[in-house]
C-alpha cells in the first residue's frame, strides 16, 4: 500500500506539499536539511532548514510557522 504524499493538517508539510506551496524542490529541501550537521553555523550563508524528522518512520514534516520564520530570517538586501 503506497503511503499518501499528504498529510491533513494545516500546521504541518510534507516534502511534496512544501515544494508545491513554496516551490523549493524535494531534492532542494534534502541539501538544505544537511545544513544542520555543518559544523561552524556561523559559515553558513544560510540557516539550517527547520524541520521534525519523526522516529521509526523517517518522515519528514515542516512545520508551516517555521518555515514562514526561515524564509523571512533568509531575505537579501531588506
Amino acid at each position: 500500500m503506497k503511503k499518501s504524499a499528504t498529510i491533513q493538517s494545516t500546521e504541518w508539510l510534507t516534502p511534496k506539499q512544501l515544494e508545491i506551496e513554496f516551490g523549493i524542490s524535494v531534492q532542494s529541501q534534502y541539501k538544505m536539511r544537511l545544513r544542520k550537521n555543518y559544523e561552524a553555523e556561523a559559515m553558513q550563508k544560510q540557516k539550517p532548514t527547520p524541520f521534525v524528522k519523526i522516529a521509526g518512520s523517517g518522515r519528514i514534516l515542516y512545520n508551516r510557522a517555521k518555515i514562514n520564520e526561515w524564509l523571512l530570517s533568509s531575505q537579501i538586501g531588506v
